[in-house]
């Protein structure tokens, strides 16, 4: 994010840097964009393709847990890559070497470590059968290993346009490897199959790219020395801090499928039930998990462009300017996240019930808690990503890791305390639950045709809760994001004295109360749905999506939060005439 709330500078070489970060913006966001495309057209696409939401739950959750790991491996390193490169360009060719060595006593060793445990992760999920598909998964961590230094390397020398590039293509990659393995009948395993050609594709696409470029850079000073240390230190920290994140995010599915796979007393042998339950509960939330994380990708493209001109600024001691650079991305950021966010919010149960089958609507109520937990999260993903940048990651590993503890601590009292409570009460008389010994073939069949309806009646009993059960999911990830950014915000008040844009937020507030208003006059029952069919209300919500955003933007613009420096700022980062000095 540019130093927005300066005037433009008349400095030639500083309205450049305003002009390069603005359209690095510009270009990574259109990446991003694309990114959410492809993402929404796997995560709405996959449960419509496969044949149960049990399958998309298994899917859901074998892509989840390597992605925590993936995540780590990623952004530990392209932070790590990006930081040092972006403080000292001419050394960027011997940094991106030293990185690639460096990978193989890291990232090469966490991908092996992972598909070799592969029988211990899924038995955490209570889910034997999911051996396989997690160890096929390890090679997408061995693929971003090397991946995430090439991106580093590109980001810190502020190429964002080629940075965007690749995004692009990997999006475009994965979207076509996963969907095309479903069409073509091959099931969750060849869903994950086509993630895994994809990140094999993606890495040598972006070696060959960058290599080539790296070749063509003739300032290559040396490396000094404790650098190598310098990059491991700050990787390892930077890998916490990333663990702790992405457990954030996925902490309440984890828990969902972890505690409603447990086998309650006196329900001993309907192992296989459980594990269906859990895996259909895995598939709803993790449909309307990916709903609610869409504002959050509005704001990723805003750290690549942050993350390497705070540690530019820090690094030069420049506290003016990177006290600027907080107040500003936190202000364009709360506009960013809350104008999608606020729509989910208040047309959560009609975006449901259009995109997705009868039985998705059970997670309908925790979409709409998940939505404004992303708020919270989104502005946490933000500020701890600044504080890194500062130099400071080890309070932004503090941080995280409380989000994190509390929330893994929240969902399981809170979804296991839901678990405990609809076993004890289920109406299912456990006497039949013992096999006895057959006397007869017809006994046998009776006794089987029995058993079966018991089952049924036991699914019953566990469906009709899930939506509490989803709830309580989303309001512990709720009270766990919030308050981690409460912690965020008062580290950054405390180290830069960057004060947030409390009048940024009361217009927030204020423009919610309209869109309530407007939520209310325009209606959407579930009833036209059947009236008119899934596309004819995907249109009519999409319409009223589509005037709730418009009302949200002039209603900004009337208290005044938009001005005419906003818009000279904005030419000024879309013009490609220079000024003269």
């Amino acid at each position: 994010m540019t130093d927005l709330e300066k005037e433009i500078p008349s400095d030639k070489n500083n309205n450049e840097e305003v002009k390069k970060a603005g359209r690095g913006f510009i270009v990574i966001t259109i990446a991003k964009l694309w990114f959410m495309v492809t993402g929404a057209s796997i995560q709405l696409g996959l449960p419509i393709l496969f044949s149960s939401a049990e399958d998309f739950g298994i899917f859901k959750i074998v892509t989840e847990a390597v992605s925590l790991v993936n995540m780590v491996v990623i952004a530990g390193t392209l932070q790590s890559v990006s930081k040092l490169v972006s403080e000292k360009p001419e050394r960027a060719n011997k940094l991106l070497n030293l990185a690639l060595k460096f990978q193989f006593f890291v990232g090469v060793p966490i991908a092996l470590a992972y598909v070799f445990l592969s029988p211990q992760i899924a038995g955490f999920f209570n889910d034997p059968s999911l051996s396989d598909l997690i160890r096929l998964s390890g090679f997408i961590v061995l693929s971003y290993a090397f991946y995430a230094v090439f991106v580093g390397y590109l980001n810190g020398r502020k190429m964002f346009v080629r940075q965007a590039m690749l995004d692009i293509c990997f999006a475009t990659l994965k979207a076509v490897g996963i969907l095309g393995a479903v069409v073509i009948g091959l099931g969750v395993a060849g869903a994950v199959s086509g993630f895994v050609g994809a990140a094999i594709m993606i890495v040598v696409i972006s070696g060959l790219w960058t290599l080539k470029i790296s070749k063509h850079e003739t300032a290559d000073e040396e490396l000094q020395s404790g650098t190598g240390k310098r990059l491991l230190s700050y990787f390892i920290t930077v890998m916490l801090y990333t663990f702790a994140l992405n457990a954030l995010m996925r902490s309440d599915l984890f828990a969902l499928k972890k505690i409603v796979g447990v086998v309650p007393i006196g329900f001993e042998g309907w192992d296989f039930l459980f594990k269906t339950i859990s895996d259909k509960f895995a598939g709803l939330y993790g449909a309307v998990l990916n709903v609610a994380r869409i504002p959050f990708q509005a704001v990723i493209a805003v750290t690549f462009v942050i993350f390497p001109m705070i540690s530019a600024s820090t690094f030069a001691e420049d506290h003016q300017a990177t006290q600027r650079y907080i107040v500003s991305t936190l202000r364009y950021c709360l506009l960013l996240i809350t104008s999608v966010a606020f729509l989910l919010i208040l047309n959560a149960d009609s975006i449901i019930a259009g995109l997705y089958s009868a039985e998705y609507q059970a997670a309908s109520g925790a979409l709409a808690i998940l939505s404004i937990s992303i708020i919270f999260f989104a502005l946490l993903f933000v500020t701890t990503t600044m504080i890194i940048g500062a130099g400071r990651p080890i309070a932004a590993v503090i941080i995280m890791s409380i989000s994190f503890s509390l929330s893994a601590v929240l969902n399981w009292l809170f979804v296991g305390d839901m678990h405990a409570l609809v076993s004890k009460f289920t109406s299912v008389d456990l006497s039949f639950f013992a096999t006895p010994k057959a006397t007869s073939a017809q006994s046998a069949v009776a006794h089987a045709l029995d058993m079966s309806q018991r089952g049924a009646e036991i699914t019953s009993t566990y469906l009709a809760a899930a939506p509490t059960y989803m709830q309580a999911a989303a309001n512990a990830t709720l009270i766990a994001m919030g308050t981690g950014c409460l912690l965020s915000l008062a580290y950054l008040w405390y180290s830069f004295k960057a004060v947030p844009p409390f009048k940024t937020l009361l217009r927030i507030v204020v423009v919610f109360g309209l869109l309530i208003g407007i939520d209310m006059i325009i209606p959407t029952p579930l009833s036209w749905l059947q009236a008119h069919g899934k596309m004819v209300f995907l249109g009519i919500v999409a319409v009223k999506m589509a005037v709730m955003g418009i009302c949200y933007l002039i209603s900004m613009w009337v208290l005044r939060e938009f001005s005419a420096d906003d818009i000279s700022k904005v030419k000024a980062i879309l013009s490609r005439k220079k000024k003269k000095a």
